[in-house]
């Protein structure tokens, strides 16, 4: 029992900071030169609005390309959104499969490579990163 309380905290923990994540994104998207919005979630929806949620997201890797953007950044924009809905998955799976400990690795992973690279997208170096390789 003790094992699934520890797992059940541990999803909890994680899909926290998925929702935390998702905020970062949407603020992210907010500032460019173009704003891209997403969709809320109601905390009293969430299971109508997740599905909604999900296909906006995916469609925000589309509309991101026609953003007056460096290709690095562009691709960086991707890389967040896909590593948002892989934790998605992970964490829906779970629910659904039941606990293994590497579809929570997965997520925890996926969620850290979104504040790497929110971080460089916020400071501009991964601009710097593009300019270097084109010299």
């Amino acid at each position: 029992m003790a094992d699934h309380d520890s797992h059940r905290e541990r999803w909890n923990a994680i899909a926290d900071v998925a929702l935390g994540a998702l905020e970062y994104i949407r603020v992210l998207l907010g500032d460019l030169p173009v704003p891209v919005l997403i969709p809320e979630i109601n905390p009293k929806r969430e299971a109508e609005d997740l599905p909604h949620l999900v296909m906006s997201i995916d469609r925000v890797r589309s509309v991101i390309q026609d953003e007056p953007i460096s290709e690095a950044r562009q691709s960086a924009f991707d890389r967040i959104i896909l590593d948002w809905l892989t934790a998605y998955e992970m964490l829906a799976l779970t629910r659904v499969a039941g606990p293994a400990p590497w579809r929570l690795d997965c997520a925890e992973y996926a969620l850290y490579r979104i504040a790497a690279a929110g971080g460089l997208i916020e400071t501009g170096e991964i601009d710097e990163e593009e300019e270097e390789d084109d010299s």
